[in-house]
């Protein structure tokens, strides 16, 4: 399987698409202008990818012990420089995204994704 691929399945792509999706519906539903709307859904895919990966990486010593062949990290398919890699773009996207729909409410959501971490 690709790299791609493999980061798709170690970013926890169930909770990920949830939580991406509800926000993209409340978004609309809250009336946000459209922009606003890309941006805040950025935001919280930006971070929900930073928490899969962050979470499988640190996992993966333990993943391997226990031969979680699930996890592309423990298993050697995913390198751990291309996860480090995408981590650091996700992180800046979703700093990047979460201030542009405003200081308060994207200090919040980093408050709380380096909280959930």
């Amino acid at each position: 399987m690709s790299v791609v691929g493999a980061l798709v399945r170690a970013s926890h792509p169930a909770p990920t698409v949830a939580v991406t999706s509800l926000t993209m519906l409340l978004a609309v539903v809250a009336g946000l202008r459209p922009l606003t709307g890309v941006v805040l859904t950025t935001a919280v895919l930006a971070g929900q990818l930073t928490i899969g990966w962050s979470n499988d990486l640190l996992d993966a010593d333990r993943d391997a012990r226990v031969g979680r062949a699930d996890k592309p990290i423990a298993t050697g398919e995913l390198p751990r420089v291309a996860v480090r890699r995408a981590l650091v773009v996700a992180l800046l996207g979703c700093v990047a995204a979460s201030l542009g729909v405003g200081l308060a409410s994207g200090l919040v959501h980093l408050v709380l994704l380096v909280g959930s971490g």
